[in-house]
């Protein structure tokens, strides 16, 4: 009779034992079983040995071949002819002791934690502006001295009480770091002294639309996007807008102007601009080549943070100015505008219209008032360069960002029409006393 079907017989006789209720007493009575205590702060974990009895051939087959259901002793020797053949400790160990996997998982589980990182709330309209959470270590169960330090402790004793070794895990950002990262990079504000009511209200509202966005490194922002459609059902007034190279009314008439001071802050704040539009004419708020023209859905203002860290906006109106501000790490170089026009075409004279319906005059305004509506501009020819300096004002290198052309156009003046009504207000009804004693003219010849 060969080693195999010796084997097979005496499985198959552990199996038909099991399956009637019956143990083989003397590997019961060989057996001490072995226990083990993991304890790591609050959590404490027991793990008690057990027969298994198998409830088929093949698992029978299994549990005879790495002598789970062996005594101490003889459980730990396979144990260590395991390791010698290159597994590692918990392979060896879980060999043997199958129930050890699932109780060195819940332990584990019990003990491990994620860091977190220091988190920044954004409130661009409080003090302080940024809030910062404070971070938090992870831990993480160092499993290789864990599996090696329940291995040398089996060797010795059935009975093992030990600590978990673990490892703290540092977070990613901390609180320091959010700190550092949240410096005033740059401002940007544009006069909007002189602007209408109408207009410097859609000024005020795309502010308050970018207002406290935070892009993320490697993120882009759409002005348009934020701002959302220029109608009066997105809270937007008639203003003057231009449209083919003249100035009519429109809603959102201004919103340019926002998204010229965002655009500016952006370039200063060493913000990457993916996309960006020029005006038809010269804006009178900004230097040619820096504005930034935008359009539902044509045209628009993207801005880019190639960085790694956050960059954040604030962006409000003051007084008379409209003010964007960028937030993020602090910038190594500073960043200078120039302007420079290369061509200035002649100025076209004005056109002269009679204001018969009363746009821009009353009945009260003498005829023949002049009004200028709007102003004649020459045709311009610009480009915009960002000159880079060091901290102590050594220049870096200067770039060239834009090459733009900006077409004429004649202004308009408005003439007050003539008016009865108005002269009718000079005349004086005149009457003489009944006393008043005058001498008839007299004729001299």
């Amino acid at each position: 009779m060969n080693a195999h079907r010796i084997v097979y017989i005496f499985i198959l006789s552990l199996c038909v034992c099991s399956l009637c209720g019956i143990r083989v007493t003397s590997v019961e009575a060989e057996r001490d079983y072995v226990t083990i205590q993991l304890t790591y702060g609050d959590v404490k974990e027991d793990y008690t040995d057990r027969y298994i009895e198998p409830d088929n051939f093949v698992i029978a087959q299994q549990l005879f071949e790495r002598g789970v259901n062996l005594p101490y002793r003889e459980k730990m020797g396979i144990v260590e002819k395991r390791l010698r053949l290159g597994a590692d400790y918990r392979s060896a160990l879980v060999y043997s002791f199958p129930l050890l996997s699932q109780y060195f998982d819940d332990v584990i589980a019990k003990i491990e934690r994620q860091p977190i990182d220091s988190e920044v709330t954004f409130l661009p309209d409080e003090q302080p502006m940024f809030v910062f959470s404070d971070e938090k270590n992870g831990i993480k169960v160092n499993e290789g001295v864990l599996y090696r330090n329940v291995f040398v402790q089996l060797k010795h004793s059935p009975h093992v009480a030990m600590e978990v070794p673990t490892i703290e895990i540092k977070p990613k950002v901390t609180k320091k770091e959010n700190q550092k990262n949240t410096r005033l990079r740059s401002k940007y504000a544009t006069d909007i002294g002189p602007s209408s009511e109408n207009r410097r209200h859609n000024i005020e509202t795309a502010m308050q639309r970018i207002n406290g966005i935070r892009i993320n490194g490697g993120e882009a922002v759409s002005f348009n996007g934020a701002v959302g459609p220029r109608t009066e059902k997105n809270g937007f007034k008639e203003a003057k807008i231009i449209v083919g190279g003249k100035y009519v009314n429109g809603y959102g008439g201004g919103v340019c102007q926002a998204s010229t001071t965002l655009y500016n802050a952006a370039l200063l704040g060493g913000l990457k601009i993916d996309e960006v539009h020029r005006h038809t004419l010269k804006s009178s708020y900004e230097l040619p080549s820096f504005d930034a023209m935008v359009n539902s859905g044509t045209s628009d203002l993207k801005v880019r943070n190639d960085g790694e860290n956050p960059v954040y906006i604030r962006a409000f109106v003051s007084a008379n100015s409209a003010v964007a501000e960028i937030y993020g790490s602090e910038m190594d170089y500073v960043v200078e505008r120039e302007s420079v026009v290369t061509f200035t075409g002649e100025t076209p004279p004005y056109e002269e219209i009679v204001d018969e319906q009363y746009r821009y005059f009353t009945k009260a305004d003498a005829p023949g008032s002049r009004k200028a509506i709007s102003y004649s501009h020459p045709e311009v020819h610009s480009e915009g360069y960002l000159n880079y300096y060091t901290t102590n004002g050594k220049l870096i290198r200067r770039v060239r960002i834009r090459k733009d052309v900006y077409s004429k156009v004649s202004g308009v003046i408005a003439i007050a029409p003539d008016n009865d009504e108005y002269f009718a207000g000079w005349r004086v009804s005149i009457k003489i006393p009944e006393n008043d004693m005058r001498l008839p003219l007299q004729s001299h010849f």
